[in-house]
């Protein structure tokens, strides 16, 4: 009887237990350093623990009055990703995630964990400190060279409170793409003068996959097999009367 009923208890647990794939983005394993006065300065690095293997960082002054280096660095050591804007300067960045090079595609990574559609994935990553506000833009280009994007914002961060974590839906951003075959990711920000911003790593894509939810022949199987054990043992309990 007790192991009639922990089977169909199996079945119906199965359909309420998902597991969570984790596909990383960065981890910033590798360190990168790119730097600016003027113009715009394209830097590409071999990168473990960088989705298809290399990141490319584009860092572009939009104006610096005192022609102070403007950084944007990936410190291994601490896991960050850093951009430094001294005064009177405004710079924007784009880091993008790529295969040979960072200019060859990811050749069509599924970012979801197999599933029909992005409905149970989230992007996840931190904000470590901010001294402006300013806004951010995730990008993901499938390998028909569509596009589906998400901007957001950084508020002010102090560097001695915990990292600001962002949970993000992939069924929230605009654009219709195949996320089970991507070729790039970007990500980008500043624009706004004597930014000074800090971002933990890792970059992560979470999935949550439910269990395959039994047929309606298996439920009625199980049922069955419930009923089937019931009157066992009715029966057991008449006989010992």
């Amino acid at each position: 009887m007790r192991k009639l009923t922990f089977i169909f208890l199996g079945l119906v647990a199965a359909t309420a237990h998902g597991q969570i794939v984790t596909n990383t983005i960065d981890t910033f394993a590798n360190s990168q350093t790119t730097s600016v006065i003027t113009g715009s300065v394209t830097n590409s690095v071999a990168a473990a623990g960088a989705i298809g293997g290399y990141r490319t960082m584009i860092l572009t002054a939009t104006e610096n009055e005192n022609e102070l280096p403007i950084s944007l660095n990936v410190a291994a050591t601490t896991k960050r990703l850093i951009l430094s804007t001294p005064s009177s300067a405004t710079a924007s960045f784009n880091v993008m995630w790529g295969g040979l090079a960072g200019t060859n595609g990811l050749g069509g990574i599924s970012l979801i964990a197999g599933n029909p559609t992005p409905l149970q994935s989230r992007l996840k990553f931190s904000l470590r400190s901010a001294d402006f506000a300013s806004s951010f833009t995730w990008s993901f280009t499938d390998t028909q060279s569509r596009t589906a994007s998400y901007t957001g914002t950084f508020p002010i961060e102090s560097s001695t409170a915990p990292d600001l974590p962002y949970d993000i839906a992939l069924s929230s951003f605009s654009g219709s793409i195949n996320w089970a075959s991507i070729n790039f990711i970007t990500f980008s920000g500043g624009g706004v003068a004597e930014l000074d911003l800090s971002l933990s790593a890792p970059f992560t894509i979470e999935t949550t996959m439910m269990a395959p939810v039994p047929e309606p022949g298996t439920w009625a199987a199980a049922a069955l097999l419930a009923g089937v054990a019931g009157l066992i043992h009715w029966r057991r309990r008449r006989a010992i009367v």
